[in-house]
């Protein structure tokens, strides 16, 4: 669990529960430098894998995500049943668009994505899926996750926060441009030829001023700042059964 001081209580619940079927070594980073908190959890998984040469899976949990109890077994479970090498969890951004930090990559620009996914979006797709079922490069989230650990591309990755400032060629005018730990790790990834899927098989809370849901399917249709149109296959019917506007059914 990679945090900067507030863990919330259903949180800590389901890092301590996460499972009573496996041994689990528990590892906490605190620091404001979110990719050098993230590395320094890979390198303590690396040093058991070191040390005793057992560790069979790395899992991450954000201390705002809240899952339930065993859910460890479920996903772990879900990554075998898809014969995957890493799986994240669908998990709402903490606003009212229903958007997700799930986006799909636009191939050959690292500072772009042709868009993030919608829990609407979500919900039209198989309820685990790949980079097959979006057409496009699949870039996960590490709000909750989990990857197999007993293969050597464990020593080839890290996390890594990227950043630049360019000006537009057109207007003149300067912007800033990211590409977040995030992606980053899942282009490394798919450069590696692994096998990525994400989840919503696994229910969570993104807790905020409200409690975010990937239950249901809730808030924007598509991306509305990156795309006219949702890239998915239009559906005769809309799946919606939650307001975004109506605070109190973003927490079921």
């Amino acid at each position: 669990m990679p945090g900067y001081g507030h863990v919330t209580m259903p949180a800590a619940r389901g890092f301590f529960l996460a499972s009573k079927v496996h041994a689990v070594d528990f590892g906490y980073s605190q620091s404001s430098l979110l990719a050098n908190g993230f590395n320094q959890l890979w390198c303590a998984a690396l040093n058991l894998q070191t040390r005793f040469g057992n560790v069979d899976y790395f899992a991450m949990q954000h201390a705002d995500i809240e899952p339930n109890p065993g859910w460890l077994n479920e996903i772990i479970d879900e990554l075998e049943a898809n014969d995957l090498d890493i799986l994240g969890v669908v998990a709402p951004i903490k606003d009212q668009h229903g958007l997700t930090s799930i986006a799909v990559g636009e191939e050959g620009n690292t500072w772009r994505v042709k868009c993030r996914l919608t829990m609407k979006e979500v919900f039209q797709l198989p309820e685990t899926f790949t980079s097959d079922d979006i057409d496009g490069q699949l870039l996960l989230n590490t709000g909750l996750w989990i990857c197999r650990f007993d293969s050597d591309w464990v020593k080839k990755v890290h996390f890594e926060i990227n950043d630049r400032i360019v000006q537009d060629a057109k207007t003149g005018l300067y912007r800033a441009e990211v590409e977040p730990e995030d992606w980053y790790f899942s282009r490394l990834c798919h450069e590696l030829g692994l096998k990525i899927g994400c989840t919503r098989k696994v229910t969570l809370l993104h807790r905020g001023e409200h409690a975010f849901t990937n239950a249901v399917p809730w808030g924007d249709s598509f991306d509305e700042s990156y795309l006219t149109e949702s890239l998915l296959p239009k559906k005769d019917q809309d799946v919606s059964v939650c307001s975004k506007n109506n605070d109190s059914l973003l927490e079921v």
